[in-house]
């Protein structure tokens, strides 16, 4: 992920996710944006608080540090490279858990259907008394006698 890709808002809540669109008149920023506004003017924006930029400047303070330049990339000892690669690493799997707890518990797609319940059982309850179904259908012969 580089500064000029656009910022993750997905990773923050709706509260945050507005005021920071508010700031940018609705325009999803990119990373380099976000970081460059000012702590001081991000805590005085509505909806954001100090546990709020906390999330921001993780998100831009990890990718500012996956910046490699190609020059220095060449140069990078395997022991640095190891160790930039596990950072990485850590960073994803931060996001992951932010993710992860703003997802909803229950999959939208199975949701209780009551109704539907409540037709089965009736459809269960009629089987046994269709016409003909016996004494319990209350339904007689034209001759006064059970079929």
């Amino acid at each position: 992920m580089h500064l000029d890709e656009p910022f993750p808002l997905e990773a923050l809540p709706p509260q945050v996710r507005h005021a920071v669109l508010r700031e940018f008149k609705g325009r999803r920023p990119n990373l380099r944006e976000i970081d460059q506004v000012s702590d001081k003017h991000w805590l005085a924006t509505p909806g954001i608080g100090p546990a709020y930029l906390e999330t921001i400047r993780n998100i831009t303070n990890a990718v500012r540090g996956q910046e490699v330049s190609p020059v220095a990339a060449h140069s990078l000892s395997d022991a640095e490279l190891l160790r930039r690669l596990e950072m990485l690493q850590e960073d994803l799997h931060w996001l992951e858990g932010q993710l992860k707890a703003r997802m909803p518990k229950e999959p939208r797609h199975k949701r209780h259907r009551p109704w539907h319940d409540h037709a089965a059982q009736n459809q269960t309850d009629l089987s046994g008394h269709e016409l003909g179904g016996g004494e319990a259908s209350g339904y007689r012969n034209h001759q006064g006698q059970s079929r």
